[in-house]
C-alpha cells in the first residue's frame, strides 16, 4: 500500500498537535515533520501514535552545507548529524536534505562551491548509513538555492557523494519552474527517486495550475516508485500564512489537501 502525507510545515505557525489532528481529519497515513531539534522526539512520537500518523520524513532547518564560510559550513553539518540522531529517537527512517533556501548565488568558484557541498554531503551520509537512516537530496529551483535544481545536477550529487543510503527528492512545484518535461524527469531519476513531493504549478491543489500531475504519477508508476506520495501546499497570496490570522489558511489548506488526496489516489491507483 502506498503511503500519502502532507508537510507539517505548511500548517504554520500553530501547535503541532493542531498539525497532526488536521493531517488525521485530511485523511493522510502519514506525516513530513519539522526537524525542530529542541522537540522532545520522545514526546513527538508519541503524539503522532495517538493519531495514528507514520513519520515519512524529516524537513529539516534551513542551514547552509555548502557555505565558502568554513564555520557556518561546519554549523550546519552539525545540525545533520545532530538532526539524524533525533530522527533516530524518533523513528524516523528517511531525512531530508537540502542547500539553503534563500541562497540565489554561490561564490565565484562554482567548483569549490559542488566540492563543499559533495564533501558535506559525505560527512552527513557516513553517519545516515551506521544509524540505518535513508537521505533525500531535494531538488529546488533557482529562486530558492543556486546549487541542484535539475533532476540531472541531482543524479550527478548522486554520483559523486557515492552512498547507497542517498537518494533523490523531485518536488512538482520545482520542477514546473525548472524542468522541460516533469515526466521525463521522473523517468531519467528513475530507480534514484526516493520521494516525491506533490502540488500543482502555483503550489495550490491539484487541478488549480497547469502542472501534468496525472503525468507525473503516471511516470511514478513506471520507473516503479513505491514510496509516499507527500503533498506540500499552500494557500493563494504572497504571503498564504497571513490568511491563517485572519482565521481562513487551515480551513483553504486542509480543503486542497483533502480534494487532492481524493485526486491522487484515482489517479495512483493502489
Amino acid at each position: 500500500m502506498r503511503d500519502y502525507g502532507i508537510c507539517l510545515w505548511s500548517f504554520g505557525d500553530i501547535p503541532v498537535e493542531k498539525k497532526c489532528q488536521l493531517a488525521k481529519e485530511i485523511g493522510v497515513t502519514g506525516v513530513e515533520v519539522e526537524g525542530n531539534l529542541a522537540q522532545n522526539p520522545a514526546e513527538l512520537a508519541s503524539l503522532l501514535k495517538q493519531y495514528q500518523l507514520k513519520v515519512l520524513s524529516v524537513t529539516p532547518n534551513n542551514v547552509d552545507i555548502s557555505s565558502a564560510d568554513e564555520e557556518v559550513r561546519k554549523q550546519a553539518v552539525a545540525y545533520f548529524l545532530d538532526l539524524l540522531d533525533w530522527a533516530s529517537e524518533l523513528g524516523a527512517f528517511r531525512i531530508c536534505l537540502h542547500g539553503e533556501v534563500g541562497k540565489i548565488e554561490g561564490s565565484d568558484d562554482a567548483t569549490c562551491d559542488w566540492e563543499r557541498l559533495v564533501k558535506s554531503t559525505k560527512a552527513v551520509m557516513e553517519k545516515a548509513e551506521k544509524l540505518g537512516i535513508a537521505v533525500v537530496f531535494e531538488v529546488l529551483n533557482r529562486y530558492e538555492n543556486h546549487q541542484v535544481v535539475t533532476g540531472a545536477e541531482a543524479l550527478q550529487l548522486i554520483q559523486d557523494v557515492a552512498s547507497p543510503s542517498l537518494s533523490v527528492l523531485l518536488d512538482a512545484y520545482h520542477m514546473n519552474i525548472e524542468e522541460p518535461n516533469p515526466v521525463a524527469t521522473l523517468e531519467q531519476v528513475n530507480t534514484q527517486l526516493g520521494m516525491y513531493h506533490v502540488a500543482d504549478s502555483n503550489r495550490q491543489a491539484i487541478g488549480n495550475g497547469h502542472a501534468d500531475i496525472k503525468g507525473q504519477i503516471e511516470a511514478l508508476h513506471k520507473v516503479n516508485y513505491k514510496g509516499p506520495i507527500i503533498m506540500e501546499m499552500v494557500a493563494e497570496g504572497p504571503n498564504p500564512f497571513k490568511a491563517e490570522k485572519e482565521g481562513n489558511y487551515l480551513d483553504v489548506l486542509s480543503k486542497y489537501y483533502r480534494d487532492s488526496l481524493e485526486q491522487i489516489k484515482s489517479w495512483d491507483g493502489i
